[in-house]
């Protein structure tokens, strides 16, 4: 069982993505069916959905970048009672809403790539190396091409 939890901090999400607990949900459980790892049976995964000043703090306060930016992970993997806390996701809104455009990616689409750039890093994955980036960019593309052919 996978439980995702979420804290809105900002109004704009419920505005510019009404739907965000479906996309969100839907992701992170294609991201476990994709990605076999040998997880504990009941995760929880919880995503801080903020603006691009909260992002911007986090990130300057755990990367020293003073720059806003789309998505944060904070991996954690430990049990508590019957739960594997497997990390948290911060997610901005502005920053996800212009980038789409500036892509020309669809809003939701582009939430659902974000929201698995962030799973990838909770669970292990990251793109330091080139070696990385190809092996973390290919579980991306397989993971995305699933939740597309479901939408």
């Amino acid at each position: 069982m996978i439980e995702v939890n979420y804290t809105v901090e900002e109004d704009g999400w419920k505005k510019n993505f009404p739907y965000f607990k479906k996309c969100i949900s839907n992701t992170v459980t294609q991201t476990f069916n994709i990605i076999n790892n040998e997880f504990p049976k009941k995760i929880s995964v919880t995503f801080l959905l903020t603006s691009n000043e909260k992002i911007k703090e986090l990130n300057f306060k755990f990367r020293n970048k003073n720059k806003p930016t789309n998505v944060l992970s904070f991996p954690m993997q430990f049990t508590y009672l019957d739960s594997f806390f497997l990390g948290d996701i911060a997610l901005s809104n502005q920053t996800l809403i212009k980038e789409a455009i500036e892509q020309k990616i669809a809003k939701y689409d582009y939430l659902c790539k974000i929201t698995i750039h962030g799973m990838l890093h909770l669970m292990g994955y990251d793109h330091k190396t080139e070696k990385q980036f190809k092996e973390m960019e290919k579980y991306e593309k397989q993971i995305y091409e699933t939740i597309k052919n479901k939408l």
